[in-house]
């Protein structure tokens, strides 16, 4: 018996399960949440546990990291700060995983 390719059935892009799952992310923008999902999961290795204590939010948007405090003096000393933890979360997350950082 000869196989012959099937014209009603339109040949199939992905290769394996994480080709699937790749354009799942990429279709429906997930990745970008997933990203921030890790680096929530890793803030407290980041930035210690007393200050994650006191960080209201954490996200991302683009390659800008939003922190906000509940504290105005360790809002303040994020803010001088925000250098170290650049690189730190960049340490962790990736080079180049975020590029600048708003502590609100």
């Amino acid at each position: 018996m000869i196989d012959l390719p099937r014209k009603d059935v339109p040949e199939r892009k992905e290769k394996g399960i994480a080709d699937v799952v790749k354009r799942m992310n990429d279709r429906y923008h997930l990745t970008q949440k997933h990203n921030e999902i890790e680096l929530v999961k890793h803030w407290n290795d980041i930035v210690g546990p007393l200050i994650a204590k006191h960080t209201a939010s954490v996200s991302i948007k683009g390659k800008t990291l939003y922190a906000t405090f509940d504290q105005a003096t360790l809002k303040n000393e994020m803010f001088l700060q925000r250098e170290v933890i650049l690189q730190k979360v960049n340490e962790k997350m990736g080079e180049g995983f975020i590029e600048k950082i708003f502590i609100g």
